[in-house]
């Protein structure tokens, strides 16, 4: 493993796996394995990270897209070798923050209630960059409240986003308090240091105005979505302005980016 990305599992050695005595594996269902390819958008693969020992208790097959090898033989240590180099360091700001949230800022009954969300930068086994955008949340805990399973998305929005953020989002999926865009730079958490409300919130759009939202980010074009929901591309044009202006976002992809880290979609 290069010696900058070994940085990251050192991390979780140090601060998660050293804390959790016991290995329990999470159990997979075929139920929570489709509900999980739902929340996927676009071209994306998911796993669930046992946080004792750093093993994949699960990692759905759509990763042999990015990897190159079957899902069978692929480990953490290799998912992190795919990170370039010059984002390790952002990396374990970010897993620092994170951390800290969890750990010295959240109730041991707030934990399974965050979704952590930041972007960064990785190479495929065709040696393609892309930019990818990282969703997780804490699905159990140890007795002594250290996240033991972790539940994790990463999706490729190449599409939408130019760059990886130097920020992360921690999204109250139950609708409690959320922090967003948390600089990462001091690699420690602060509730002052984010926003308290997205710059676009999902309260603020229709419902067919998140439909919409949710086609463009899974790089459908307007008459794609047009047939999709039955409407005319004029109608599709229509709701894409009325977004634009809501958010003050100046195009698509500005859009799409804001949604995803907002949690929105």
């Amino acid at each position: 493993m290069k010696a900058e990305n070994h940085k990251i599992s050192e991390l979780w050695r140090r601060e998660y796996s050293s804390e959790i005595m016991e290995y329990s594996r999470y159990q997979i269902t075929e139920q929570f394995e489709r509900m999980a390819a739902l929340f996927a958008p676009g071209e994306s693969y998911f796993y669930i990270l046992n946080m004792h020992n750093l093993e994949l208790d699960y990692i759905s097959p759509s990763v042999e897209n990015f990897m190159g090898i079957s899902s069978k033989d692929i480990n953490m240590e290799q998912l992190l070798m795919a990170a370039l180099p010059e984002e390790v360091e952002k990396l374990e700001k970010k897993e620092l923050v994170i951390k800290d949230f969890f750990c010295h800022h959240l109730k041991a009954s707030e934990i399974t209630k965050y979704k952590i969300i930041y972007s960064y930068k990785m190479v495929d086994h065709k040696k393609k960059n892309r930019i990818m955008l990282m969703q997780a949340t804490p699905i159990s805990i140890a007795d002594n409240n250290t996240p033991m399973h972790v539940f994790t998305i990463h999706s490729d929005i190449s599409h939408i986003a130019a760059n990886s953020t130097n920020s992360v989002s921690f999204v109250n999926i139950h609708g409690g308090q959320s922090f967003y865009n948390v600089p990462v730079n001091k690699g420690i958490f602060k509730p002052t240091m984010g926003n308290a409300e997205p710059y676009i919130s999902a309260s603020s759009l229709t419902k067919r105005e998140r439909e919409v939202v949710d086609l463009l980010a899974r790089g459908y074009s307007a008459k794609q979505i047009a047939d999709n929901l039955n409407l005319s591309i004029h109608t599709i044009h229509t709701h894409r302005k009325n977004v634009l202006s809501k958010s003050g976002c100046k195009n698509t992809a500005e859009l799409i980016a804001e949604s995803l880290m907002a949690g929105i979609i």
